[in-house]
Protein backbone atom coordinates (compact mmCIF):
# COMPACT_ATOMS: atom_id res chain seq x y z
CA UNK A 1 0.00 0.00 0.00
CA UNK A 2 1.31 3.33 -1.11
CA UNK A 3 1.67 6.66 1.32
CA UNK A 4 2.11 10.01 0.39
CA UNK A 5 4.99 12.04 2.29
CA UNK A 6 4.08 15.27 2.92
CA UNK A 7 4.78 17.45 6.06
CA UNK A 8 1.83 19.04 8.03
CA UNK A 9 1.57 22.81 7.44
CA UNK A 10 -1.82 21.97 5.69
CA UNK A 11 -3.24 19.64 8.91
CA UNK A 12 -5.69 21.41 10.71
CA UNK A 13 -5.15 20.86 14.65
CA UNK A 14 -8.31 19.27 14.73
CA UNK A 15 -7.57 16.42 12.70
CA UNK A 16 -3.88 16.02 13.92
CA UNK A 17 -5.62 15.75 17.51
CA UNK A 18 -7.97 13.16 15.86
CA UNK A 19 -5.08 11.36 14.57
CA UNK A 20 -2.91 11.83 17.58
CA UNK A 21 -5.27 10.51 19.73
CA UNK A 22 -6.24 7.54 17.49
CA UNK A 23 -2.36 6.68 16.94
CA UNK A 24 -2.09 6.71 21.16
CA UNK A 25 -4.99 4.76 21.68
CA UNK A 26 -3.04 1.63 23.17
CA UNK A 27 0.10 3.05 23.69
CA UNK A 28 2.24 1.89 26.82
CA UNK A 29 0.85 5.57 28.97
CA UNK A 30 -2.78 6.33 28.10
CA UNK A 31 -2.84 9.82 26.45
CA UNK A 32 -5.57 11.55 25.23
CA UNK A 33 -5.01 15.54 24.15
CA UNK A 34 -8.19 17.89 23.18
CA UNK A 35 -6.96 20.54 20.48
CA UNK A 36 -6.42 22.87 23.82
CA UNK A 37 -4.00 20.72 25.31
CA UNK A 38 -2.28 20.22 21.69
CA UNK A 39 -1.96 23.46 20.91
CA UNK A 40 -0.52 23.89 24.66
CA UNK A 41 2.05 21.08 23.61
CA UNK A 42 3.21 22.29 19.97
CA UNK A 43 3.15 25.74 21.72
CA UNK A 44 5.64 24.90 24.37
CA UNK A 45 7.68 22.77 21.79
CA UNK A 46 7.63 24.70 19.41
CA UNK A 47 5.94 22.09 16.95
CA UNK A 48 6.63 23.64 13.53
CA UNK A 49 4.60 21.95 11.20
CA UNK A 50 6.18 22.51 7.88
CA UNK A 51 9.18 20.39 9.71
CA UNK A 52 7.12 17.73 10.55
CA UNK A 53 6.35 14.69 8.62
CA UNK A 54 3.32 12.75 7.56
CA UNK A 55 2.06 9.67 5.34
CA UNK A 56 -0.99 10.22 3.73
CA UNK A 57 -3.53 8.25 2.15
CA UNK A 58 -5.24 10.06 0.07
CA UNK A 59 -5.96 13.10 2.21
CA UNK A 60 -6.25 11.06 5.29
CA UNK A 61 -3.14 11.07 7.43
CA UNK A 62 -1.84 7.53 8.78
CA UNK A 63 1.46 8.41 10.33
CA UNK A 64 3.09 11.85 12.09
CA UNK A 65 6.35 13.05 13.41
CA UNK A 66 5.81 16.28 15.28
CA UNK A 67 8.84 18.13 15.02
CA UNK A 68 9.46 20.96 17.41
CA UNK A 69 12.39 23.74 16.53
CA UNK A 70 14.08 26.49 18.02
CA UNK A 71 15.85 29.79 17.05
CA UNK A 72 18.75 29.21 19.78
CA UNK A 73 19.25 26.09 18.47
CA UNK A 74 18.47 25.53 14.73
CA UNK A 75 20.47 22.86 13.65
CA UNK A 76 18.15 20.82 15.99
CA UNK A 77 14.79 18.90 15.50
CA UNK A 78 13.41 17.56 18.11
CA UNK A 79 10.72 14.94 18.20
CA UNK A 80 7.86 15.98 20.27
CA UNK A 81 5.59 12.83 19.13
CA UNK A 82 5.60 9.83 16.59
CA UNK A 83 2.50 8.16 15.84
CA UNK A 84 1.12 5.88 13.53
CA UNK A 85 -2.99 4.55 13.67
CA UNK A 86 -3.52 1.10 14.14
CA UNK A 87 -4.70 0.62 10.64
CA UNK A 88 -1.41 1.92 8.90
CA UNK A 89 1.56 0.07 11.48
CA UNK A 90 3.71 -3.12 10.68
CA UNK A 91 4.73 -1.13 7.51
CA UNK A 92 7.59 0.38 8.88
CA UNK A 93 6.26 4.17 8.51
CA UNK A 94 8.70 5.43 10.67
CA UNK A 95 11.89 4.64 9.18
CA UNK A 96 10.40 5.67 5.66
CA UNK A 97 9.11 8.99 7.05
CA UNK A 98 12.42 9.58 7.90
CA UNK A 99 14.18 8.36 5.05
CA UNK A 100 12.25 10.90 3.04
CA UNK A 101 12.57 14.12 5.33
CA UNK A 102 16.31 13.70 6.70
CA UNK A 103 17.96 14.59 3.13
CA UNK A 104 14.97 18.03 3.05
CA UNK A 105 16.35 18.74 6.76
CA UNK A 106 19.63 18.59 6.18
CA UNK A 107 19.41 20.87 3.46
CA UNK A 108 17.79 23.42 5.69
CA UNK A 109 20.98 23.27 8.01
CA UNK A 110 19.64 20.69 10.47
CA UNK A 111 22.53 18.53 11.90
CA UNK A 112 20.65 16.71 14.81
CA UNK A 113 17.41 15.19 15.48
CA UNK A 114 16.25 14.47 19.49
CA UNK A 115 13.79 12.53 21.05
CA UNK A 116 12.61 10.83 24.27
CA UNK A 117 11.14 7.05 24.34
CA UNK A 118 9.67 5.18 27.06
CA UNK A 119 12.21 1.97 28.04
CA UNK A 120 9.74 -0.07 28.06
CA UNK A 121 8.71 0.61 24.47
CA UNK A 122 10.95 -1.64 22.56
CA UNK A 123 9.31 -1.26 19.06
CA UNK A 124 9.97 2.33 18.88
CA UNK A 125 13.14 1.93 19.95
CA UNK A 126 13.88 -0.38 17.76
CA UNK A 127 12.14 1.77 14.92
CA UNK A 128 14.06 4.76 16.10
CA UNK A 129 17.73 2.55 15.91
CA UNK A 130 16.71 1.52 12.57
CA UNK A 131 15.84 5.00 11.63
CA UNK A 132 19.68 5.86 12.64
CA UNK A 133 19.39 6.87 16.25
CA UNK A 134 21.30 6.00 19.03
CA UNK A 135 20.58 6.55 22.93
CA UNK A 136 21.95 9.19 24.98
CA UNK A 137 21.31 9.97 28.33
CA UNK A 138 18.99 8.08 30.55
CA UNK A 139 15.98 9.90 32.00
CA UNK A 140 13.85 9.42 35.06
CA UNK A 141 10.60 10.80 36.21
CA UNK A 142 8.94 11.26 39.46
CA UNK A 143 5.28 12.06 40.72
CA UNK A 144 3.82 12.08 44.27
CA UNK A 145 2.33 14.20 47.01
CA UNK A 146 4.69 16.87 47.93
CA UNK A 147 4.18 16.95 52.11
CA UNK A 148 3.55 19.48 53.69
CA UNK A 149 4.99 20.99 56.93
CA UNK A 150 4.77 23.98 59.31
CA UNK A 151 8.20 25.51 59.01
CA UNK A 152 9.60 29.24 59.05
CA UNK A 153 10.89 29.47 55.35
CA UNK A 154 14.05 30.25 55.33
CA UNK A 155 14.00 32.91 52.48
CA UNK A 156 10.90 35.19 50.97
CA UNK A 157 9.05 33.00 48.78
CA UNK A 158 7.16 35.05 45.70
CA UNK A 159 5.57 34.60 42.37
CA UNK A 160 7.65 35.89 39.72
CA UNK A 161 8.22 35.68 35.65
CA UNK A 162 10.57 33.28 34.94
CA UNK A 163 13.90 34.56 35.64
CA UNK A 164 16.15 35.51 33.18
CA UNK A 165 18.71 32.46 32.21
CA UNK A 166 21.62 34.18 32.94
CA UNK A 167 21.10 33.90 36.42
CA UNK A 168 19.44 30.95 36.78
CA UNK A 169 21.15 28.59 34.04
CA UNK A 170 23.76 27.46 36.46
CA UNK A 171 21.28 26.79 39.25
CA UNK A 172 20.38 23.62 37.87
CA UNK A 173 22.92 19.59 37.87
CA UNK A 174 21.63 18.82 34.39
CA UNK A 175 21.23 20.12 30.77
CA UNK A 176 17.13 20.07 30.39
CA UNK A 177 15.76 18.13 27.87
CA UNK A 178 13.56 19.93 25.44
CA UNK A 179 10.09 20.29 27.00
CA UNK A 180 12.29 20.95 30.25
CA UNK A 181 14.01 23.96 28.89
CA UNK A 182 14.06 27.56 29.63
CA UNK A 183 13.11 28.42 26.05
CA UNK A 184 10.27 25.86 26.45
CA UNK A 185 9.07 27.27 29.72
CA UNK A 186 9.01 31.01 28.37
CA UNK A 187 6.90 30.16 25.22
CA UNK A 188 4.23 28.25 27.83
CA UNK A 189 4.23 31.62 30.04
CA UNK A 190 0.25 31.89 29.97
CA UNK A 191 -0.02 27.98 31.07
CA UNK A 192 2.79 28.18 33.96
CA UNK A 193 3.31 29.83 36.85
CA UNK A 194 7.07 30.92 38.81
CA UNK A 195 8.09 31.33 42.04
CA UNK A 196 11.25 32.66 43.20
CA UNK A 197 13.34 32.17 46.37
CA UNK A 198 14.67 35.93 47.28
CA UNK A 199 17.42 35.98 50.30
CA UNK A 200 19.12 39.64 51.17
CA UNK A 201 17.67 40.93 47.90
CA UNK A 202 18.91 38.13 45.26
CA UNK A 203 17.04 35.28 43.54
CA UNK A 204 18.64 31.90 44.92
CA UNK A 205 16.17 29.50 43.99
CA UNK A 206 12.66 29.49 41.58
CA UNK A 207 10.50 26.68 40.72
CA UNK A 208 8.09 26.89 37.13
CA UNK A 209 5.25 24.54 37.07
CA UNK A 210 2.79 23.84 33.79
CA UNK A 211 -0.63 24.29 35.59
CA UNK A 212 -2.78 22.11 33.95
CA UNK A 213 -0.99 18.99 34.96
CA UNK A 214 0.81 20.38 37.88
CA UNK A 215 4.00 19.04 35.98
CA UNK A 216 7.11 20.82 37.04
CA UNK A 217 9.22 21.87 34.24
CA UNK A 218 11.87 23.63 35.95
CA UNK A 219 13.37 23.54 39.66
CA UNK A 220 16.44 25.06 40.92
CA UNK A 221 18.78 26.17 44.22
CA UNK A 222 22.02 28.43 43.49
CA UNK A 223 24.72 25.90 44.47
CA UNK A 224 26.07 28.12 47.36
CA UNK A 225 22.44 28.30 48.75
CA UNK A 226 21.80 24.68 49.16
CA UNK A 227 21.21 22.39 51.85
CA UNK A 228 19.03 25.48 53.66
CA UNK A 229 15.14 24.19 53.00
CA UNK A 230 14.88 26.38 49.84
CA UNK A 231 13.73 23.66 47.51
CA UNK A 232 11.55 22.50 50.51
CA UNK A 233 9.95 26.06 50.69
CA UNK A 234 9.33 26.15 46.72
CA UNK A 235 8.44 22.75 46.68
CA UNK A 236 5.63 23.07 49.41
CA UNK A 237 4.62 26.82 48.33
CA UNK A 238 3.83 25.06 44.79
CA UNK A 239 1.84 22.85 46.92
CA UNK A 240 0.02 24.66 49.31
CA UNK A 241 -1.17 26.90 46.50
CA UNK A 242 -1.54 24.19 43.54
CA UNK A 243 -2.68 20.74 45.69
CA UNK A 244 -1.19 17.69 44.55
CA UNK A 245 0.09 15.50 42.84
CA UNK A 246 3.16 16.61 40.89
CA UNK A 247 5.09 15.36 38.44
CA UNK A 248 8.57 15.74 37.02
CA UNK A 249 9.96 14.31 34.12
CA UNK A 250 13.60 13.66 32.56
CA UNK A 251 15.45 14.14 35.52
CA UNK A 252 19.15 13.10 34.10
CA UNK A 253 19.82 9.53 35.99
CA UNK A 254 23.07 10.89 36.97
CA UNK A 255 21.99 13.93 38.61
CA UNK A 256 21.77 11.86 42.49
CA UNK A 257 21.23 15.13 44.15
CA UNK A 258 17.74 15.90 42.16
CA UNK A 259 16.68 12.05 42.70
CA UNK A 260 17.35 12.07 46.35
CA UNK A 261 15.77 15.58 46.69
CA UNK A 262 12.70 14.29 45.06
CA UNK A 263 12.74 11.33 46.94
CA UNK A 264 12.40 13.06 49.94
CA UNK A 265 9.61 15.20 49.41
CA UNK A 266 7.57 12.17 49.02
CA UNK A 267 7.77 11.77 45.01
CA UNK A 268 8.78 8.43 43.23
CA UNK A 269 10.25 7.16 40.25
CA UNK A 270 7.20 6.06 37.88
CA UNK A 271 9.09 5.82 34.64
CA UNK A 272 12.15 5.84 32.75
CA UNK A 273 12.85 7.21 28.99
CA UNK A 274 15.95 7.25 26.84
CA UNK A 275 17.22 10.47 25.29
CA UNK A 276 18.29 9.69 21.32
CA UNK A 277 20.03 10.98 19.02
CA UNK A 278 19.52 10.84 14.57
CA UNK A 279 23.16 13.04 13.59
CA UNK A 280 22.34 14.01 9.94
Amino acid sequence: MLYRFHHLSDVATGQLCQVFNDAFSDYVIPMQLTVSLLQQKMAGENIQLDCSAGAFQGDHLCGFILHGRDESRPEVLYNGGTGVVPTARGRHLVQELYAHFVPKYRQRGVREILLEVIACNQKAIRAYENSGFVQQRKFLCFKGEIYLSRRNNPVLIQKSALPEESLIAHFADQVPSWSNSIASVRREKQYTTTWVAVYEGEIVGYISIFLASRRIRQIGVRKDMRRRGIGTALMQQAAEVLGNPFTLINVDAENEGMIAFLEKMGMTEILTQYEMKLSI
